[in-house]
Parts: structure tokens; C-alpha cells; sequence
């Protein structure tokens, strides 16, 4: 039998070839081709198009993108009608996997949407394309689920990926040791995100956070997590200007935040990743101010963004979004949550927050949701 996967992230990129390595181990016999980056390939996923590189971070931003991925549309419909997998199955990526399960439907195929996208806070009213289009909603979230199913989608909870990768840890002074990081000193990390755009939004306001810290924490250090697409090249004029060893490492993203104290990360799924692994965090994330002014328009203002705190249901994270980005804001913050008294209420509020995620589980538990759509035991 033949699987298509749709991956347009680098989130939905790792996810996605966890879900092909489970499947693939559960039944060597399955043929799964894609769109997505390195992380399924090296899953055994025969990759059609790398598209990882060309996701943008937001409503003014995919602009520039859209040629591409207007072809790309073309080129994957043409694709389906002319291979007709068994299943299609969409990691996230909604501007892209919604129109593209449409497609599918049309075609007779069967749609497995892996990672529901977040309609509950972003235009909602496109849960109807997916009541027409998608067989099954898999959800990270208990409350997705709910919200889908009251809408007439077949949804279910999974439970998060995260889970099966990630353990809290109190343990600073290992992955101090391996990034090569001195053991003394509150260590501050800094994550500017995983694409080149958001890094020139979010990376100049970290930098100067990180001279305010450097002038008020005694003894303050730092490092830097690098994404695939982000170099110590790009790190390199920010510690010219502020005189600071900002100590970028690439691909150890995770060690980072686990050797840090305290953590600035861009918006999106490091944060929860962050949260999970047990340290404290504030949420930084600048955009375009055309982008901003429609986020506004389409969410309905929303009290919370960021996913820990969408999780725990209240605010359990300092949220710092566009023009509340301010550097001043965001280092009294850090400092702040360094006391004793705030590390233990965010040490509880964590562990809250990872009880609301569910169990472990979660890419066993997809693998057997789509072998079930394709008719075979899961």
C-alpha cells in the first residue's frame, strides 16, 4: 500500500518521520513518499521536494513564497491523480494541506490530518473544509478534539510526540559540560526560531536582552540555539556589537535548553518543547506590523498564543508578541524568574501543564490511526 505525506516544517518535518518510522516498523511493506525535509528521508520517506526551507512566518510573509508554492500545488495534484496513494496523510501546514485534502477528496482518496492545525485560535471557519475533506483529525490536544468532534469531525486525541522524546530534568551541569559551557553562573539561553526570517525579527531583540542581563546578573552567561538554517555566522555581529560571548551551537537545540536557567524562545513549538523539558521560559516573538495588525483580526484577540500557556489554560509563561517585545520588559522578566519563590511556582505550573498533554504514546498511537483509515489492524 501507498502513503503521501505532507510536512511543510520543521516541526511537522520531525513528527512527520516519526510517524513513517513507526508505520514503516509496524509493516516494512508500505511505500511512503512526500513533501518534507531531511528528518523523513532519513526515516525512509522518498522525499519529492524538500519544502521545509520555504516556510514563511507569517500572513505578509508567505507573499514572497507564493510562486513557489502555487507550482508546488500544481506539481503535487498532478502527483496524486497519477500515483493514487492509499492514504494522504497532512502534518499541519494548513494554507498548503487544506486545499491540498480538497484535492485529494476529490480524487477519491482517503486524508488523515496528523497534528490538527490550530483553527480553534486562527480562522475557524475553515473547520468546515475539513468536516468535507479530512476522514480523520489526529490531535495533540484533549480540548482539540472536543472542539472538533462538536463541529462534526471525526477527531482523535493522541496525545503529544513531545512526550515520548522529552523528560524534565533538573540536571544543568551535564549538558553544560557537553556544550562546552562553564558550570558556573545563571546560564540564559537564547532561541531565535528555525527560519532565517524569523531569526532577523527576533535575534536583535534578544541581543540586546541579553546586554541588559549581562549589566544586571552577576556573573550572567549565555548560549545559543541554533536551528539547521541558523548559523554561528549570523550569531558572529551580534557578539561583535554587544562584546558578548553568545555561544551558538547548532543542532543541540535541546541540550541548550537544558543547561539553561532560563530560556527566550520564539514562538511555535520550542516553547512547549522548553516547558517540558522543565525550564523556565518567557516567549519572544516580533513580525512584520502588517502581520501583527491581521493576527489581531483573525484570532479575535485572544487572550494567550503561546502553547504552554494554551495548554495549562492560563497564563503560565510571559508572553512578549510584537510590539510588546520590548528588551527592557523581557530582561526584568528573566531576572525576576530567577528568585527562588518564582522557580518553584513555574516548576508546579509545569508540571500541571505536562499532566493536561496526556501520556506517551503519541506517534504508536497515529501509526495505528492511519493503518485503521487504510483498513489494517493498527
Amino acid at each position: 500500500m501507498k502513503i503521501f505525506i505532507v510536512a511543510g516544517e520543521a516541526s511537522g518535518d520531525l513528527h512527520a518521520a516519526g510517524l513513517a518510522a513507526e508505520l514503516l516498523a509496524r509493516d516494512p511493506s508500505l511505500t511512503i513518499t512526500g513533501l518534507g525535509g531531511q528528518r523523513m528521508r532519513d526515516a525512509g520517506v522518498d522525499i519529492v521536494e524538500d519544502i521545509t526551507a520555504h516556510a514563511a512566518v507569517g500572513i505578509v510573509e508567505v507573499v514572497g513564497v507564493l510562486s513557489y508554492f502555487w507550482k508546488l500545488f500544481g506539481r503535487t495534484r498532478d502527483l496524486l491523480k497519477r500515483e493514487r496513494p492509499d492514504v494522504v496523510v497532512l502534518t499541519d501546514f494548513p494554507e498548503f494541506n487544506l486545499r491540498l485534502a480538497g484535492v485529494a477528496k476529490k480524487l477519491g482518496l482517503r486524508v488523515v490530518y496528523f497534528i490538527s492545525p490550530q483553527l480553534w485560535a486562527w480562522r475557524s471557519g475553515r473547520v468546515q473544509i475539513v468536516k468535507r475533506d479530512v476522514d480523520r483529525m489526529l490531535c495533540l490536544f484533549g480540548f482539540e478534539e472536543a472542539w472538533y468532534r462538536e463541529r462534526g469531525v471525526e477527531a482523535v486525541h493522541i496525545g503529544h510526540p513531545i512526550l515520548d522524546q522529552l523528560a524534565p530534568s533538573a540536571d544543568r551541569a551535564t549538558p553544560r559540560a557537553e556544550l562546552g559551557v562553564p558550570p558556573d553562573g545563571p546560564l540564559f539561553g537564547l532561541f531565535p526560531g528555525s527560519r532565517r526570517k524569523e531569526f532577523r525579527y527576533n535575534f536583535p531583540i534578544l541581543a540586546e536582552v541579553a546586554s541588559i542581563l549581562a549589566r544586571e546578573v552577576p556573573g550572567a552567561r549565555f548560549v545559543t540555539g541554533c536551528a539547521p538554517r541558523i548559523t554561528p555566522e549570523m550569531i558572529a555581529p551580534f557578539a561583535r556589537s554587544t562584546g558578548l560571548d553568545l555561544h551558538p551551537v547548532e543542532g543541540r537545540t535541546l541540550e541548550a535548553m537544558r543547561a539553561s536557567d532560563y530560556a527566550l524562545v520564539a514562538s511555535g513549538t520550542a516553547t512547549l518543547e522548553c516547558a517540558v523539558l522543565g525550564t523556565p521560559l518567557s516567549v519572544v516573538y516580533d513580525m512584520s506590523l502588517g502581520t501583527q495588525w491581521l493576527a489581531r483580526i483573525f484570532t479575535g484577540g485572544r487572550e494567550h498564543y503561546s502553547l504552554p500557556n494554551i495548554v495549562a489554560g492560563r497564563t503560565i509563561v510571559p508572553e512578549f508578541y510584537g510590539v510588546r517585545a520590548k528588551p527592557r520588559a523581557i530582561a526584568d522578566a528573566a531576572r525576576a524568574a530567577l528568585e527562588p519563590a518564582a522557580r518553584e511556582r513555574t516548576r508546579q505550573d509545569f508540571a500541571e501543564m505536562r499532566e493536561r498533554l496526556g501520556r506517551p504514546g503519541a506517534l504508536r498511537n497515529a501509526a495505528a490511526q492511519v493503518l485503521d483509515v487504510l483498513g489494517r489492524q493498527g
